[in-house]
């Protein structure tokens, strides 16, 4: 074992151990003729991957998804004998108790379905009265610093039914009882009109070629993995001019950072300097692109089917005032809380005995019916289904189908822009682990669905759209291009023509001006560490560039946790995996740099860490972040950042 605490190394047995493995390996491969994948637990800080399964799998590799002047991306398979261990369909995934509920609603009604009183218990005849109570979050804010400022909550008194009641708010929760007890409890999410104000002022007249803006994003689904689990809603969407961008690179680890530049256009890591200066600050005063979408005149939604890990509210504060003019976290929150079922690894799956993701997309075909007349800029994000298992999409496949399929019927995809983008691809388990798994998390779904009328009028624009689908991009693209939409006049050919000879000088390019053929991910703003540009050259794991490597990634993990005495300091347990990697266009100006890819597990907690890390022979510096490969469950319960969950290992656990 090596065991390196502050740089220190000690390498007993590595060498021998690798020796026995490789002439292993030798004899397996000559004499079977056959590739077989080790089988791993999800979760296991313990596995095994043979490393000639992974390397062979990409060394044969010769066509390329991108292959411009900047930037060389392989072409990776969709599926083949390698998957069938890693793609399942899953099983006995339901909501409980599903069409048995004791009330029913459509869009202004809830009644009571006494055909399902035999389920409760209760005879046709029984007597069951119900309390119908509208909940919503108060203008009013009581405790500043509080903690749960964001889930606050302020419901009504009861309204009394046993039969049918109309609604007319925005939130309602139903309780019902019979025979002095609660035997049913029910949350009911609606899209009712409100009123349009801008800063107090009228409602303001858009310009008539103004398009709908929805923003549908997809937790942790790679562009491969979204047509191997949802070829349904692949193919809908081709069918309807779908444009999909087979070379947009995610810029950080997770969620947040990937969310911040296409919400921003800025970096996460400037935030502090921007708009949340202190640890405990609420993202109120940070400029978000639905902000320029209310001052055009447009109304404004935002909506994730999670409130613990909502984007803005895992480990942070949230919003202190209402951020958009249609935001349901407060219902969600409500929802999670007192009726959520099904909870699988991070997220409840079901609200009582429907999916949250079948909510949201209920609520997001509600408001595109209520707002039929005013235009709207949505951004809405599923979690629930997506965040923890690799498969999951299999099961959503068919409502998302249905959803566009629905907004098709009514004509809304008519007068609608449609992005449906991820942030990464999964980032842990299984399929993680391979060399495939690894450039799928890091190339993420984007699809761009435009109108008919788009295309016609704004043909330019939409030829470098069609462009641009075979060229290095990233959310900062994502975010100019948003902004291109707030205004029209900047689409129409003439203004393309002229706006494409002028060199961008920010860190995004819309994607309806033409991107360069030379772009390469230093001047995409892509660390190292998330570049599939890149090409890797394995590297044994014994030599001295691994154990090099090794003791400054450690270095550099407990440098993070440093000022938390209540983590513990961590130790290298094993290298598992070295490459050094090349970028597939030579850069000129970086020749005496050499960069490694590192893969290793630490100890204490058995932590999974990959990073990317430079050398020029004189220091080493950390490229990018450091990702964590396996969960770390309750390792990290003394901490409350969401940063150091990934690295701390809390001193208790010994």
């Amino acid at each position: 074992m090596i065991r390196v605490t502050d740089g220190k190394y000690i390498n007993k047995s590595c060498s021998v151990n690798v020796r026995i493995k490789h002439l292993f390996f030798l004899i397996f491969f000559s004499g079977i003729g056959f590739l077989i994948a080790s089988v791993i637990r999800w979760g296991d800080i313990h596995y095994s991957i043979p490393k000639a399964l992974k390397d062979l799998y990409y060394q044969n590799i010769r066509e390329f998804t991108i292959k411009t002047d900047g930037c060389l991306i392989p072409a990776l398979e969709l599926s083949d004998e390698f998957f069938r261990e890693y793609i399942k369909y899953p099983t006995n995934l339901s909501c409980p108790n599903s069409g048995s509920s004791l009330l029913k609603n459509n869009r202004t009604r809830i009644w009571v379905q006494r055909e399902n009183f035999y389920h409760y218990n209760i005879s046709n005849n029984g007597n069951v009265t119900c309390c119908y109570q509208s909940f919503v979050r108060p203008r009013t804010i009581h405790d500043i610093m509080s903690r749960r400022i964001d889930h606050r909550v302020k419901y009504s008194q009861c309204s009394y039914f046993n039969d049918v009641i109309i609604v007319q708010d925005e939130f309602v929760k139903v309780s019902c009882f019979a025979q002095r007890k609660i035997i049913d409890v029910q949350f009911f999410l609606f899209a009712p009109k409100k009123k349009f104000i801008v800063h107090n002022k009228p409602e303001l007249s858009l310009n008539a070629q103004a398009y709908n803006i929805l923003v549908l994003g997809i937790d942790g689904l790679s562009r491969l993995n979204f047509h191997r689990t949802m070829p349904k809603t692949a193919t809908f969407l081709k069918s309807k001019g779908g444009i999909e961008l087979a070379g947009y690179n995610k810029v950080g680890d997770n969620t947040f950072p990937n969310l911040i530049p296409m919400l921003m256009g800025v970096k996460d890591t400037e935030l502090k300097n921007m708009c949340l200066p202190y640890f405990r600050s609420t993202f109120d005063n940070c400029p978000f692109i639905w902000e320029w979408y209310k001052q055009a005149g447009y109304y404004t939604a935002f909506g994730e089917d999670t409130s613990h890990l909502g984007t803005f509210n895992y480990f942070k504060e949230g919003f202190s005032r209402q951020p958009t003019d249609y935001y349901i976290h407060t219902f969600i929150h409500e929802a999670e809380s007192n009726v959520g079922k099904n909870k699988n690894l991070n997220t409840f799956l079901c609200m009582n005995n429907r999916y949250f993701y079948e909510i949201l997309l209920n609520y997001i075909q509600d408001l595109t019916t209520t707002l039929i007349d005013k235009k709207m800029f949505g951004f809405f994000w599923e979690v629930t289904m997506t965040h923890d298992y690799l498969n999951y999409p299999m099961v959503i496949d068919d409502n998302y189908r249905s959803f566009f399929n629905e907004l098709d019927q009514k004509g809304y995809l008519n007068d609608a822009i449609i992005f449906l983008v991820s942030d990464h691809g999964m980032r842990w388990g299984h399929f993680r682990l391979t060399k495939q798994g690894r450039i799928e998390e890091r190339l993420p779904i984007l699809m761009l669905l435009t109108p008919p009328s788009f295309r016609n009028k704004y043909t330019a624009a939409y030829n470098n759209l069609k462009l641009n689908s075979n060229r290095l991009s990233t959310p900062f693209d994502l975010y100019e291009t948003l902004s291109d939409l707030l205004n029209m006049n900047n689409l129409k050919d003439d203004a393309i023509l002229s706006r494409s000879k002028k060199n961008s000088k920010g860190r995004g390019t819309s994607l309806f001006l033409p991107i360069p053929s030379n772009r390469t991910c230093k001047t995409a703003n892509i660390d190292d560490h998330w570049c599939t540009c890149q090409q890797g050259k394995s590297l044994p794991v014994d030599g001295v560039e691994a154990i090099d490597t090794a003791v400054n990634l450690v270095r550099e993990i407990n440098f993070i946790t440093k000022e938390h005495q209540e983590c513990a300091r961590l130790i290298l347990d094993k290298i598992l995996d070295l490459k050094e990697m090349h970028m597939g266009i030579p850069d000129k100006n970086e020749n005496d740099w050499r960069e490694f890819m590192i893969t290793v597990r630490t100890m204490p907690g058995g932590g999974v860490f990959e990073a990317t890390l430079r050398n020029n022979s004189q220091h080493w510096a950390l490229s990018g972040t450091i990702s964590r490969l396996n969960l770390y469950g309750d390792q990290s319960y003394c901490v409350q950042n969401y940063i150091l969950k990934l690295y701390c290992y809390c001193i208790e656990h010994y």
